[in-house]
């Protein structure tokens, strides 16, 4: 956590950094002893050259001086880090900051597919020519290479399957054979943050799905997951426990060894997916003796380097309980006859059927390969400082709930809802990844991140408003209803908006996006009336941006093929332009401090706005562009009206953590209160303690009841006691709030 400051001067080890830089064409060898002096070489004696976090505050720090060598070769290396784009509010670099959605493709890799696997690129169904067996080489070290990094052993199979851990997930279905009898005996568990594709396909195979809740500290329920496990066990249900190894909403970690082992106590087998935590966090299939996993869901196309490859279902071969594989079809047989044939043996052959994703597999290879190269640990501990600076900047802005509890173990993904505290409502989570993407460069996704279940938990969104949420989001062709309310109105949907910072982003980068963040919260909502919005797919466009210009500026079919080549339409638009951050920065605070005056002459009476007859209206939960037209008038006033009503939202979102920072302040009052009874106090005199309901955080305490609790003046000082209780009686102010 001791970073070197940006304006110390040059010490040893970072002349090295700049001497390693220029070394890219180098041998392994090379770089590897110029690793190993990097280490060695001292730091610089200068007490003033280096500051912890809580001394340099939200101060960042340059890249070069900071992090490892290999983080910045990374980051250097992603094809499109330097692109750009016109926007509204002009050119704007390219800042990815979804990488939990998918990750983007490196130079190194594909340089190295480019002149080593595409020159001597085969089928692998055969062994017969030179280049159908170096390509049957390349994929088959990809699967070993992948298998030494999840500690996969002898009973462990890797199979490529679809594109991502949804392939996967179809695949271990099809082999577990959930069908007739076996089905109406089967549970499956699964956990708090899943993702659609770790619910939905168990659903539809009709087995009994029962949701595991988290706890109070944001984690895995344990204590209910082991009475399922129980009372299912005594059924003699053949259970299965499917969970996230970490949350594609929050980043939270499940703590994957305590989970399998309490499964397979009971008799369970545990599968996991990965497609968040895998990029990022330890993969050990055997980790102990009975906390082994026994499958896992992949999905490398989120890895760094990633995209263009196919999932992976790592798993127990005695999981493979199928007579016929998935899929079936060339290269899954042995021998086949007019009338009969039989499958192969080898369970990775006879899963892969078809032509296989060829270099697909070994480019996933590859990326397990960088991903060890570099080190889980040293990911996680940069990942874990990424999570302290954003919690830390963030944190102090009253505008910004950060979904999920701070407390628990996480990823740097971050979903983020944005409040106006004067209106009561939120900023749409599409405007607001729109308005990170116009002002600054910033790649952000809005919706639920397919983990719908999950969101509702965390926006505090009840079956009962649930339902009345989804009465949008159908067609009421046919019904008497509004006219705008016949089609699927998505704009109610609510969601957030989610940011992911890579653990290889540079620490200058980093710092632009927290502080992009922390303006957009602040004033974000200001330049509401220059955007409009289209209530039917919920999309936001900004109005003077016209559709021609926001259309994306590369078609296929501007391509043609002649004699000469490739023939493209040319867009006049640079892919890569070198803007400094800095000035991106400038550029934007100088638009959000003029909003006021840029928005004078702006009608958002024609605008489309969402409105009901009924009480519907009340569950309007995000700002329109028309109110907050009217609320930038009144800021221009001296004397500004008290006509604005302040809406209360259809949903509270969850903060988990809150309850808990209030608990030592509960036990100091009960010490309070024990020594007023020691002192006889009388009864009536003696406050009760404040109570909480199931849902608090304070120290998993279930008690029925939820309000606020002030202490009684008159207790505070009791007459004729000991000066010791009278000091702790000065504390007479103190609130404490219980949810």
């Amino acid at each position: 956590s001791r970073l070197y400051d940006r304006d110390a001067p040059t010490n040893p080890r970072k002349k090295m950094v700049e001497k390693f830089r220029n070394t890219v064409d180098n041998t392994p060898f090379q770089r590897n002893q110029l690793r190993r002096d990097i280490d060695k070489a001292p730091c610089q004696e200068n007490a003033d050259s280096f500051q912890s976090y809580e001394e340099r505050g939200t101060k960042h720090v340059a890249v070069e001086e900071t992090m490892l060598p290999i983080f910045e070769f990374i980051d250097e290396n992603v094809i499109g880090g330097k692109t750009s784009f016109e926007g509204p509010y002009g050119q704007r670099r390219v800042i990815y900051c979804d990488y939990t959605a998918s990750g983007k493709p490196l130079r190194f890799i594909e340089r190295y597919i480019r002149e080593f696997v595409y020159p001597f690129y085969a089928n692998t169904h055969t062994t017969t020519s030179v280049t159908s067996r170096q390509t049957t080489r390349f994929r088959q070290e990809a699967r070993e290479i992948i298998k030494k990094c999840v500690n996969a052993g002898q009973d462990d199979v890797v199979v490529f399957t679809g594109s991502g851990a949804t392939g996967a997930i179809h695949k271990l279905i099809h082999a577990l054979q959930l069908t007739g009898k076996v089905v109406d005996k089967t549970v499956v568990f699964v956990g708090p943050f899943e993702h659609h594709s770790n619910i939905l396909p168990w659903k539809e195979t009709g087995a009994k799905i029962i949701r595991i809740h988290d706890n109070d500290q944001g984690t895995v329920n344990m204590k209910m997951l082991e009475a399922q496990l129980r009372k299912y066990r005594l059924a003699e249900y053949n259970m299965y426990v499917a969970f996230s190894a970490a949350s594609n909403v929050t980043g939270i970690q499940t703590d994957t060894v305590a989970v399998a082992e309490l499964c397979h106590k009971y008799g369970a087998l545990s599968f996991w997916d990965y497609a968040s935590a895998g990029p990022y966090l330890k993969i050990d299939l055997n980790p102990t003796l009975t906390g082994y996993k026994d499958a896992v869901f992949l999905s490398p196309h989120k890895f760094v380097g990633g995209p263009g490859t196919p999932g992976l279902l790592i798993a127990k071969k005695r999981l493979f309980r199928n007579p016929v594989p998935g899929g079936c079809g060339g290269g899954t047989v042995l021998f086949v006859t007019r009338d009969t044939h039989l499958y192969l043996k080898d369970i990775e052959e006879r899963e892969e059927g078809g032509t296989p994703a060829i270099v697909e597999s070994v480019r996933a290879g590859m990326v397990f390969q960088l991903k060890e190269s570099v080190g889980t640990k040293t990911i996680e501990d940069r990942e874990e400082e990424l999570c302290r600076n954003a919690f830390q900047v963030w944190g102090k802005n009253p505008k910004i709930t950060i979904l999920g509890n701070e407390k628990a173990r996480r990823l740097p993904i971050f979903s983020l809802l944005i409040h106006h505290p004067d209106s009561g409502k939120i900023l749409h989570h599409n405007f607001v990844s729109v308005l990170l993407n116009d002002l600054y460069g910033i790649q952000a996704r809005g919706g639920c991140a397919c983990a719908g279940p999950y969101a509702q938990d965390l926006l505090g969104i009840n079956e009962t408003i649930a339902k009345k949420f989804t009465w949008f989001l159908e067609s009421h062709e046919n019904e008497d209803v509004e006219l705008s309310c016949r089609e699927p109105l998505e704009i109610m949907k609510p969601g957030f908006a989610r940011v992911n910072l890579p653990y290889f982003m540079d620490d200058e980068t980093v710092h632009f996006v927290l502080e992009a963040v922390d303006m957009i919260a602040t004033h974000g909502w200001k330049l509401l009336p220059q955007y409009r919005f289209d209530p039917h797919t919920g999309a936001w466009e900004n109005r003077y941006f016209s559709a021609d210009k926001a259309k994306p500026p590369f078609s296929l079919h501007d391509v043609t093929y002649d004699e000469i080549g490739v023939v493209m339409k040319n867009t006049g638009k640079p892919l890569e332009l070198d803007v400094r951050l800095e000035d991106i920065a400038q550029a934007a605070s100088k638009i959000l401090k003029d909003a006021v005056e840029l928005n004078k002459e702006i009608n958002t009476l024609d605008d489309e706005r969402v409105e009901f007859k009924d009480d519907k209206n009340q569950l309007i939960w995000f700002l329109q562009p028309q109110e907050a037209q009217f609320y930038l008038a009144a800021e221009t006033l001296k004397h500004k009206p008290n006509t604005f009503v302040r809406t209360r939202l259809p949903f509270k979102p969850r903060k988990s953590s809150r309850a808990t920072r209030r608990w030592p302040e509960i036990k100091e009052i009960q010490e309070y209160l024990k020594k007023l009874k020691e002192l006889e106090v009388g009864e009536e005199d003696i406050p009760q303690l404040p109570t909480v309901n199931n849902n608090t955080t304070a120290m998993n305490k279930k008690i029925d009841g939820d309000h606020r609790f002030i202490i009684p003046r008159e207790v505070w000082k009791p007459q004729g006691k000991s000066e010791e209780l009278i000091a702790i009686g000065k504390k007479r102010s103190k609130v404490c709030c219980i949810q």
